[in-house]
């Protein structure tokens, strides 16, 4: 049976893989490095949004780990420890994971609505997840028999959400995060992995089915039988949709390399024909970062960075639904987070988390809807900009853990929600510069900007307003920066920031 599903799968990944003698990338690292990494069109974006929505919404418990974590837990770190005693008291041990996609029906799914919502909010582009580390995907797969077209919901998410966005003037990706697929339910030492992984613990038993269709979903095939679903899965979204952006979650390199250069060859290949400029990120080192855009989760950088980087960021308290947490970011925050990533050459991410119904949590509609009533009014301060002489000036410093291995490139994300009126982050366009406030200081309140008494003090000022403002600002250039007055009444949404805009001769 084993034979019989990897020659299938073999079969169709020809079918949808370019032949070499049609490439102008080769699976090659010298020959992908001719790809550009950062289009124009992702530096000037700044803003982009997709969702966590599979069979692990079913249990609304935990996060999107629900899968591995129902047959075991890290016994040293007790991680995922809740869900392993949730799922044993709520649904008992014979409950396996593929019993839940019965239940995961999708019924109030509506692309139209989630883009809308999205593009609301401010997303320059917008996507779906393609496949969590589960094994289920989201679109209708041939390479997986275990979809979302043919089971669950019997709907193709990735093509109505690429129909939907294709409709407007924003860009599509799609998320993968199956690179761990093969070590995401727990395995005995050497069963699957070339070799195990130094990450993954080996477990004594193993509770999930095996054999026949089951070792599909539960990654529980050959190591090459792995490397090629994983190559099959990613080719027939190329092939079907070639997103403008694919996004890689931790894992891929996992994956024997010349399956990941085969990928890249195969997906810029196809861009290339299509005449589109395409965006693929690394985390961690599975890519060169001359050929993808680095990715760091929930952390920013210490500095403006020569390369064009992304972050994401939850919208929900989870990746996944948890219906037992019901908090979103705060609006506010997540404005004055994305003035910092964006000051220092990033773009943001956000990843909501619909319930399994479609339903989009009302928590995260509004954090949604108050980031975009910001960006409606003060959007020229961020979308198109890029970093000025300097980030910016204030007290809360965003460091480099270096204990953090994570976030190898990021800084401690805590730090993050310090972010206040006291701090400023600059962005620039043109001949214009944004200081932009991140919280309101209160009336007529002076503040020195300090880099134009330092690396931008040759710069002329011809002017100084405030964006939302009909009030004349004070200013005016000393030995210590250029300072700048807030208005008497404070522009609309200028709690999460203002911004100082300044023309400059």
């Amino acid at each position: 049976m084993k034979q019989k599903i990897k020659s299938t799968i073999v079969a169709l990944i020809a079918t949808v893989t370019l032949t070499n003698a049609q490439e102008k990338f080769k699976p090659e690292w010298e020959s992908l490095k001719k790809h550009k990494v950062a289009p124009e069109w992702f530096a000037d974006a700044k803003l982009g949004v997709y969702f966590h929505w599979g069979v692990y919404t079913i249990p609304e418990n935990g996060n999107e780990w629900y899968g591995r974590f129902m047959y075991e837990y890290d016994r040293k770190k007790s991680w995922g420890k809740e869900i392993y005693e949730y799922h044993t008291k709520t649904y008992g041990r014979k409950k396996q994971y593929h019993d839940f996609i019965p239940e995961f029906k999708g019924e109030k799914f509506n692309a139209k609505m989630w883009v809308d919502m999205f593009e609301n909010m401010g997303a320059k582009f917008i996507g779906s997840i393609a496949e969590h580390h589960d094994g289920f995907s989201m679109w209708g797969s041939k390479v997986n028999p275990w979809n979302a077209k043919d089971m669950g919901p019997k709907i193709d998410v990735v093509k109505e959400m690429s129909i939907e966005v294709k409709k407007r003037d924003l860009k599509f990706m799609t998320t993968f995060h199956h690179g761990f697929h093969m070590m995401f339910y727990p395995k005995k030492e050497n069963s699957v992995l070339r070799p195990a992984s130094q990450h993954i613990a080996a477990y004594d038993k193993l509770e999930f089915p095996q054999g026949g269709k089951f070792d599909i979903l539960y990654g529980n095939m050959p190591y090459k039988a792995e490397c090629d679903i994983w190559l099959g899965k990613l080719n027939e979204v190329i092939d079907t949709y070639c997103p403008d952006y694919i996004w890689m979650d931790f894992g891929q390199g996992f994956v024997q390399e010349d399956y990941r250069q085969q990928f890249l060859a195969n997906y810029f290949n196809k861009a290339a024909e299509l005449k589109k400029e395409v965006v693929v990120n690394t985390k961690g080192d599975f890519f060169p970062t001359d050929i993808a855009v680095v990715n760091v989760e929930r952390a920013t950088m210490e500095d403006i960075t020569p390369f064009v980087w992304v972050t994401d960021f939850q919208i929900g308290s989870s990746w996944g639904f948890d219906k037992s947490k019901r908090v979103a970011i705060n609006p506010q925050k997540a404005i004055r987070i994305l003035a910092e990533v964006v000051s220092k050459n990033g773009v943001m991410i956000l990843a909501a988390a619909p319930m399994a119904d479609g339903t989009m949590p009302e928590e995260q509609v509004q954090a949604m809807a108050g980031i975009g009533s910001w960006l409606k009014l003060y959007g020229e301060a961020i979308y198109k900009t890029r970093p000025f002489v300097e980030f910016g000036q204030g007290p809360t410093k965003l460091k480099r853990n270096p204990n953090d291995d994570w976030n190898a490139y990021g800084s401690i994300k805590e730090g993050l929600q310090n972010l206040n009126a006291k701090d400023i982050r600059y962005t620039k366009i043109g001949n214009t510069v944004y200081a932009i406030q991140l919280g309101w200081p209160g009336a007529s309140n002076a503040i020195t900007l300090e880099t134009f008494a330092g690396k931008a003090k040759d710069l002329n000022i011809k002017s100084v307003s405030v964006l939302g403002s009909k009030e004349k600002i004070n200013w005016k250039k000393t030995a210590q920066g250029l300072e700048v007055t807030s208005p008497k009444n404070k522009p609309a949404e200028g709690d999460a920031a203002i911004v100082y805009k300044i023309n400059l001769k």
